[in-house]
């Protein structure tokens, strides 16, 4: 009983564990992915430098076509040259605006005088915007007509009291008040 009531003083938990060292294999896994990484960043930095030197190299050869002309004075093939461009970009802006305008008009048809004066100097892909969602809209309830009015004529007949002709002969009728009854 005397060594059950002993206290033993000895540390819990603070036995010093030896430090855990990484396997030879993951140590060399590691540095195999390191290496790859490495590789692979430097093919990426040389990518982009080869593009930069790229856009560059097409820079200086567009500057030396332009000065070996100016050299030359030959100012006269300079501007035959933006000439051209300037047409074709006339040619295509005048398409442009033509059809703008057709389009614009289309579009301010199919809306109501009140909403033309709004929309005439707004820009077309947001008139084109407007136009279709105003199109789209449907009405919450096409069935109901203004004026008109339910039939609530019930025909009071009783039909299980008429013959199998009469019910054969007047059969959509009697469907018909079933169906408006509910």
């Amino acid at each position: 009983m005397s060594e059950d009531n002993q206290v033993s003083n000895e540390p819990v938990g603070n036995v010093d564990t030896p430090p855990t060292e990484v396997a030879n294999a993951d140590a060399s896994v590691i540095a195999e992915s390191k290496k790859y990484r490495k590789r692979s960043q430097a093919a990426e930095a040389r990518e982009v430098e080869k593009d930069n030197t790229i856009a560059e190299l097409e820079a200086q050869i567009n500057s030396f076509e332009t000065n070996k002309l100016k050299e030359k004075e030959e100012f006269k093939a300079l501007y035959e040259k933006v000439s051209v461009e300037n047409e074709q970009n006339k040619a295509t802006a005048e398409k442009w605006n033509q059809y703008e305008a057709q389009k614009r008009e289309q579009l301010l048809q199919q809306l109501s005088d009140d909403e033309k004066a709004v929309w005439e100097s707004s820009p077309l892909n947001l008139l084109e915007k407007y136009v279709s969602k105003a199109n789209s809209a449907q009405p919450q309830n096409p069935e109901h007509v203004v004026a008109k009015t339910r039939d609530l004529n019930i025909k009071s007949e009783n039909w299980a009291s008429m013959d199998s002709e009469t019910r054969r002969n007047n059969w959509s009728e009697i469907v018909n008040s079933f169906n408006n009854k509910n």
